[in-house]
């Protein structure tokens, strides 16, 4: 899968620009808020349906106009897709295959797969469970649209239940019924998400575990798994995990009246991360934790590339700051045979890589454009000489 064009209107800073991309390695460099990072979240747009890193849709506009558009050209097995997006200040954003318009967000999650890497996910390790439940739901989001369905159901359930939850206790009361009818929906619900997640999980505990020992020459084992309050066995029997989470919701309603919310269901659920049989989230280093993030990522990827066929494109928001050399040098030898768009001020960490297309942004608009490949070729007298084409 490959990104080959994407144009922008009143995007951000961006006023008005068509930015290309090779089929390898993209640097898009430049100093700070220049608009580098608004090309990645356009991109990404069209990826997971909204913005990662803007609040409200109407943050993507520029500030003088009323209306931002998107427009990004994309292969999949050789096959050609426009996706589209309009972003109005005061409704809601419209998107558009092959330029008609999509009924609904959802319609469009999953035709694009990008794997996005910026500094905020070095801190998954040690972050609320809320961050990594967000990066498994986003990762299946892309390969399994129904799963996408069961969320925004769970959502609006959970929403409900807890409205009546909150109710005073002769409103409640009257509503009594109707609870137990959301929680019969939730569990089964609960049943649902929790095998798929747990499926994930597993594919996802395989995979870092290689890019780990990569890393680390095998000195350390990571491990991670899923944390369910509705139990973490017999993930594959469904009807008796529903039962379990069945139970938790009726029988505990006195104590969810008390705190004035749903205390159990996938909302409340995490992964399980160790090395070396130690939690993670209390014991390992700074270094450890960024290795087991970016492992992590690196494992979306081959996950979606073996569901999908192909690999996602991979989006990197400045992060090779973030770390240290070895593991810059790591994501830096891993990175071939995919797309791959990075941004960066400095293009000079890039200078030994191969074949890199560069872009220049400045104030939102590109300027150098390069297509470059350095190398290495003995001269006629037995030196190696470097040979720049560009």
């Amino acid at each position: 899968m490959n990104v080959t064009k994407i144009e922008f209107n009143s995007f951000r800073n961006i006023e008005s620009e068509i930015i290309e991309f090779s089929d390898g390695i993209n640097v898009i460099y430049g100093e700070n808020a220049q608009g580098k990072t608004n090309i990645l979240e356009g991109i990404y747009l069209f990826a997971r349906g909204k913005s990662f890193r803007a609040f409200k849709d109407k943050e993507l506009v520029n500030f003088d106009s009323n209306v931002a558009y998107a427009k990004m050209d994309f292969k999949s097995r050789d096959e050609e897709t426009r996706l589209g997006v309009e972003i109005s200040k005061s409704q809601s954003k419209k998107f558009y295959r092959n330029n008609v318009k999509v009924n609904k967000t959802s319609e469009i999650i999953g035709e694009f797969r990008a794997v996005l890497f910026c500094p905020s996910h070095l801190g998954i390790i040690k972050d609320a469970p809320s961050v990594r439940r967000k990066f498994i739901d986003v990762a299946i989001s892309q390969l399994r649209p129904v799963y996408l369905k069961m969320m925004t159901r769970y959502n609006q359930v959970l929403e409900e239940r807890n409205t009546i939850i909150k109710m005073n206790p002769q409103e409640r009361e009257a509503n009594e019924a109707l609870i137990d009818v959301y929680s019969e929906e939730l569990a089964s619900l609960c049943a649902d998400i929790a095998d798929i997640r747990n499926e994930y999980i597993k594919k996802l505990d395989y995979w870092v575990k290689i890019f780990f020992n990569e890393m680390t020459d095998g000195r350390e084992v990571p491990k991670i798994t899923y944390e369910s309050n509705g139990g973490e066995e017999d993930f594959e029997n469904r009807e008796a995990l529903k039962q379990r989470y069945l139970h938790l919701l009726t029988d505990y309603k006195e104590r969810e009246y008390k705190y004035g919310a749903t205390l159990f269901g996938i909302h409340k659920d995490d992964l399980k991360i160790e090395i070396n049989g130690r939690d993670s989230r209390l014991y390992s280093s700074q270094g450890q934790q960024r290795s087991l993030a970016l492992a992590m990522k690196m494992a979306e990827g081959e996950i979606s590339r073996e569901s999908k066929g192909e690999y996602p494109v991979f989006l990197f928001d400045d992060v090779l700051s973030e770390l240290d050399d070895s593991r810059k040098k790591y994501i830096l030898s891993n990175i071939k045979n995919r797309q791959v768009i990075i941004t960066a001020c400095d293009r000079s960490v890039f200078e030994n890589n191969e074949c890199c297309h560069f872009i220049n942004i400045k104030d939102g608009k590109k300027g150098e454009i390069l297509n470059e490949c350095i190398y290495s070729q003995e001269s006629e007298n037995g030196e190696i000489s470097p040979e720049t084409e560009l």
